[in-house]
């Protein structure tokens, strides 16, 4: 096959030319950075043809089309796909020694030579570029503007904290990022029209292997880039749009104590935009109080376009400031539809309607309301009962300050703390099985510091849990599992639960991660509601209904390391526990902790793994175990083969355990050395990613089982990929929306 299509490829070149695969750049005898090197093959045009396990797929299909040939849908498609050959001749050795020798001078090589090589065999041909780069330049000394302007001296002011020292490499991108560090340094002392441009480098390479670098203001720079600036009336437009600019502009607006508002419909309240806007009447101009203000307006989500416009006097120095808001619409209605397949042999779907009511009270609030209805099936498989429904309603409210207010130090960020309000219901049905009805009601906080932290704080968080219409067959297997029953009784859960999230990953960093650490308790001043004279498992109650006891923590860390432009690495470590006390014997159910499915442990089905060393076939039917431990552990290689084709090889391990083994289930207590217990699975992923929309599809099978006796946990002897029975019970394929972590 391969000789075939190299075949059918040599045919597409002239008899006077040469496929061109690519150019490598190479240094005998010279040790130069890897990055480097990279970074000079990355500039090298033109790009050969793509590559995929040594063939040219791309290629190929160019090779096999018939130009004369109409094409219907599939030809249009190879057409999309293919790509013509690259030739030799297509290619400037000229132009890349230039790029190269550019590159060498911008990383410190002052003195380079570059000889390039044409190789060839067959009907392919490369080039090899043999460089020498001389002698990598050094810093040593950085001089910054003397002379005894305003400007000049604040720029000398912060020199002692430049990147820049005396040792280092030369390199342009630290002159620019130097630039760049004193043009955000001025922009912060009142320089309003300063621009990075303003400042030259001037490198004096006389000296053997170091040079001296001189920053100086251009000759020509404007009067206005070297004053500073104030702001000036504040005129806020609360219900601009681009079609209306000349009548808005003419309108007059109502003066506040801080701002001038232009709003005939007076669409949002004042205190708003005290709390949003920074920029005020009298202050020194700073960028970064004007990036804030803008991003504090666009995270209300009440606004489709913010803009900020500067109009200077000269005379005074002074900045008439204008803002102009463009509202988003006001009232939406949105119907969903969704589908999935679950690895517990379930396909589902539901459908949704989802009110949103910007500006409820004047003041930014945003009101939804949602209805949900989904319906599941089983198709294949043996689980008691083969369909489910689940029919849900939430009622939420945001408004975008503190309520009662109080002040929490956010350091003027861009996301203005919220206070939020929900009230919701699900019914869930398993007609062979059980009802369950289920009433939420929280309020509490969220807030951020900086673009990295969340904090999401519930103060008040009641579930109230009623099941019903328990079938005969569920009652048995609850009868058999007394930890289950105790967990799916009727309960009261009143408390409180705090959630904090530190999240970088939106820098451009080699290694990112999130850590996600989550607290909650419930029952604590509930419990002095009741009148329950005693202190026995289940005598507190309010209604009539038990108050929950329990003390729930968990926390969720991961980290992603980018290898190479191509491939990543992502990992997760999950903990968690939960301890009831007082009247309840166990956390409820919807608090517990399971482990299996697409996003977990992904060779074992949801709630069919553990607890511990436990195992009966009916887990695997019943699809109902829980535990009050967690550990989990997930490792993934992520690699992209093409623009919108991902491709990933992973292993996940983990576990869970009761504190003490559950009645009926020897093994599910937490012993010593939970490694010993631990579930492991492995596969491969293929992922479809056109950036709004990633979707999943992950292959695996478990490898190691922790039920099987200890020392013949580990199954890699098991493995049949040519038995039927084998794969059916084992290969498991996980379809899911968007990355599992």
């Amino acid at each position: 096959m391969l000789m075939l299509g190299s075949c059918n490829i040599s045919k597409t070149i002239p008899k006077d030319d040469k496929l061109y695969t690519g150019a490598k750049v190479v240094s005998p005898g010279i040790k130069i950075n890897k990055s480097i090197i990279e970074e000079l093959e990355s500039t090298i045009r033109p790009k050969p043809n793509s590559k995929f396990l040594g063939f040219f797929p791309k290629l190929m299909v160019n090779s096999s089309l018939d130009p004369n040939k109409k094409k219907g849908f599939v030809g249009r498609m190879l057409t999309k796909f293919a790509e013509p050959p690259v030739l030799l001749s297509q290619v400037s050795i000229q132009d890349n020694r230039k790029r190269l020798t550019n590159i060498l001078f911008a990383r410190g090589y002052l003195q380079s030579e570059i000889n390039p090589e044409v190789k060839s065999n067959d009907f392919k041909a490369w080039i090899v570029y043999n460089i020498k780069p001389g002698t990598r330049y050094t810093l040593r000394n950085i001089i910054y503007p003397s002379d005894s302007s305003a400007i000049s001296k604040a720029i000398d002011s912060v020199a002692t904290s430049s990147k820049l020292k005396k040792g280092n490499y030369f390199d342009f991108d630290d002159l620019k990022n130097e630039r760049a560090r004193i043009d955000k340094f001025l922009k912060e002392q009142g320089y309003f029209f300063y621009i990075p441009e303003y400042i030259l480098f001037r490198a004096d390479s006389l000296h053997a292997g170091t040079t001296d670098v001189y920053l100086t203001l251009i000759p020509d720079m404007p009067d206005n880039a070297k004053k500073t600036w104030q702001i000036g009336d504040v005129s806020i437009y609360g219900n601009y749009t681009q079609e209306r600019d000349s009548l808005i502009s003419k309108m007059t607006g109502k003066k506040e104590k801080e701002f001038t508002i232009i709003d005939k419909q007076e669409r949002y309240r004042s205190d708003l935009y005290t709390r949003t806007v920074l920029l005020k009447e009298g202050q020194l101009y700073q960028k970064s109080l004007q990036t804030t203000t803008i991003e504090r307006l666009m995270n209300l989500q009440n606004f489709r376009f913010v803009r900020t416009v500067f109009f200077p006097d000269t005379m005074s120095n002074i900045l008439a400031t204008r803002i102009y808001l463009t509202p988003s619409k006001k009232r939406t209605l949105r119907f969903e539809v969704s589908g999935e397949s679950k690895s517990n042999n379930f396909l589902g779907s539901s459908v949704g309607l989802k009110y949103r009511n910007l500006n409820l009270f004047k003041g930014a609030e945003i009101f939804e309301a949602k209805i949900n209805y989904g319906y599941d099936f089983q198709v294949g498989g043996n689980q008691q009962s083969a369909r489910a429904s689940n029919f849900s309603g939430d009622l939420s409210l945001f408004v975008p300050k503190l309520l009662p207010a109080f002040r929490i130090k956010t350091r003027k960020d861009s996301f203005v703390p919220r206070t939020a309000f929900s009230l919701g219901f699900e019914y869930v049905k398993r007609p062979e099985l059980y009802t369950l009805r289920s009433f939420k009601l929280s309020t509490g906080y969220y807030w951020k510091v900086g673009k990295t932290t969340d904090h999401n704080l519930r103060i008040i968080n009641i579930n109230s849990v009623e099941p019903s219409n328990i079938s005969d067959s569920f009652n048995n297997i609850l009868n058999s599992d007394p930890q289950l029953k105790a967990s799916f009784e009727k309960q009261l859960i009143i408390g409180s639960k705090y959630q904090f999230t530190y999240n970088n990953t939106y820098r451009e960093r080699k290694f990112n991660y999130i850590a996600d650490l989550q607290f909650g308790v419930s029952g604590n001043i509930a419990s002095l509601l009741s009148s329950a004279q005693v202190d026995t498992p289940g005598a507190k109650m309010i209604g009539g209904v038990p108050i929950a006891q329990f003390f729930r923590s968990q926390a969720d860390l991961r980290g992603y390391l980018q290898i190479n432009k191509r491939t990543s690495w992502a990992n997760r470590f999950i903990i968690g526990a939960a301890f009831a006390y007082g009247n309840s014997t166990v956390p409820p159910y919807s608090e517990q902790f399971f482990i299996g499915g697409s996003s977990s442990l992904r060779a074992f089905r949801i709630r069919t793994l553990g607890p511990g060393s436990f195992y009966s076939p009916e887990s695997v039917y019943q699809a109902n175990e829980s535990g009050e431990f967690k550990v989990e552990m997930n490792s993934e290689i992520r690699y992209d083969l093409w623009k919108f084709v991902k491709l990933a090889a992973f292993a996940d391990a983990g576990n869970i355990w009761f504190f003490k083994d559950a009645p009926g289930k020897p093994g599910s207590g937490l012993s010593g050395d939970v490694l010993k217990e631990m579930a492991v699975g492995a596969g491969f992923g293929l992922r479809i990613d056109v950036s709004v929309l990633a979707v999943r599809f992950d292959f695996a099978i478990p490898i190691r089982k922790p039920w099987y006796p200890e020392k013949d946990r580990w199954v890699f002897n098991e493995i049949d990929f040519g038995n039927k029975a084998w794969r059916n019970n084992n290969i498991i394929l996980n379809i899911g929306i968007g990355y599992p972590f």
